[in-house]
Protein backbone atom coordinates (compact mmCIF):
# COMPACT_ATOMS: atom_id res chain seq x y z
CA UNK A 1 0.00 0.00 0.00
CA UNK A 2 1.28 3.43 -0.88
CA UNK A 3 1.88 6.01 1.76
CA UNK A 4 -0.11 9.20 2.06
CA UNK A 5 2.93 11.26 1.05
CA UNK A 6 3.10 9.49 -2.31
CA UNK A 7 -0.59 10.22 -2.84
CA UNK A 8 -0.14 13.92 -2.08
CA UNK A 9 2.92 14.11 -4.33
CA UNK A 10 0.87 12.63 -7.18
CA UNK A 11 -1.99 15.11 -6.64
CA UNK A 12 0.43 18.02 -6.43
CA UNK A 13 2.09 16.94 -9.69
CA UNK A 14 -1.25 16.86 -11.50
CA UNK A 15 -2.22 20.28 -10.18
CA UNK A 16 1.09 21.71 -11.31
CA UNK A 17 0.62 20.31 -14.83
CA UNK A 18 -2.87 21.82 -15.00
CA UNK A 19 -1.61 25.19 -13.76
CA UNK A 20 1.20 25.24 -16.33
CA UNK A 21 -1.26 24.33 -19.11
CA UNK A 22 -3.63 27.14 -18.10
CA UNK A 23 -0.70 29.56 -17.90
CA UNK A 24 0.39 28.61 -21.42
CA UNK A 25 -3.11 29.23 -22.72
CA UNK A 26 -3.22 32.56 -20.87
CA UNK A 27 -0.01 33.64 -22.63
CA UNK A 28 -1.40 32.56 -26.02
CA UNK A 29 -4.57 34.59 -25.40
CA UNK A 30 -2.59 37.64 -24.34
CA UNK A 31 -0.43 37.41 -27.46
CA UNK A 32 -3.44 37.04 -29.77
CA UNK A 33 -5.98 39.51 -28.34
CA UNK A 34 -3.84 41.72 -26.08
CA UNK A 35 -6.20 41.15 -23.17
CA UNK A 36 -5.22 39.91 -19.74
CA UNK A 37 -7.46 36.94 -18.89
CA UNK A 38 -7.12 35.80 -15.26
CA UNK A 39 -5.84 32.25 -14.93
CA UNK A 40 -8.83 31.44 -12.70
CA UNK A 41 -11.15 32.11 -15.65
CA UNK A 42 -9.43 29.56 -17.92
CA UNK A 43 -10.18 25.85 -17.80
CA UNK A 44 -9.36 22.90 -20.02
CA UNK A 45 -12.01 20.19 -20.24
CA UNK A 46 -11.48 17.25 -22.59
CA UNK A 47 -10.71 18.93 -25.94
CA UNK A 48 -12.24 22.33 -25.09
CA UNK A 49 -10.74 25.56 -23.85
CA UNK A 50 -13.33 27.22 -21.63
CA UNK A 51 -13.07 30.91 -20.81
CA UNK A 52 -15.23 32.67 -18.24
CA UNK A 53 -15.94 36.32 -17.62
CA UNK A 54 -14.92 37.94 -20.91
CA UNK A 55 -16.59 41.05 -22.25
CA UNK A 56 -18.49 40.78 -25.51
CA UNK A 57 -15.75 42.61 -27.43
CA UNK A 58 -13.09 40.23 -26.04
CA UNK A 59 -15.25 37.22 -26.98
CA UNK A 60 -15.52 38.58 -30.51
CA UNK A 61 -11.74 39.06 -30.69
CA UNK A 62 -11.19 35.48 -29.51
CA UNK A 63 -13.70 34.20 -32.07
CA UNK A 64 -11.99 36.11 -34.90
CA UNK A 65 -8.51 34.91 -33.90
CA UNK A 66 -9.63 31.45 -32.81
CA UNK A 67 -7.42 29.57 -35.29
CA UNK A 68 -4.28 31.45 -34.23
CA UNK A 69 -5.09 30.97 -30.52
CA UNK A 70 -5.68 27.23 -30.95
CA UNK A 71 -2.50 26.82 -32.99
CA UNK A 72 -0.37 28.66 -30.42
CA UNK A 73 -1.96 26.85 -27.47
CA UNK A 74 -1.56 23.43 -29.09
CA UNK A 75 2.11 24.12 -29.85
CA UNK A 76 2.67 25.00 -26.21
CA UNK A 77 0.63 22.10 -24.82
CA UNK A 78 1.80 19.26 -27.09
CA UNK A 79 0.84 16.39 -26.94
CA UNK A 80 -2.40 17.71 -25.41
CA UNK A 81 -4.84 19.00 -28.04
CA UNK A 82 -7.47 21.74 -27.85
CA UNK A 83 -10.07 21.65 -30.60
CA UNK A 84 -12.58 24.32 -29.63
CA UNK A 85 -13.07 27.46 -27.56
CA UNK A 86 -16.18 27.84 -25.42
CA UNK A 87 -17.39 30.73 -23.31
CA UNK A 88 -19.00 30.40 -19.91
CA UNK A 89 -20.92 33.12 -18.16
Amino acid sequence: MKSISEFFAKVQGRQMKELLARQSVQEALKKAISADVPIEDISLKSYDLRIRGLSQSAKTAVYIKKAAILKEANERLAPRVIRDVRFEG
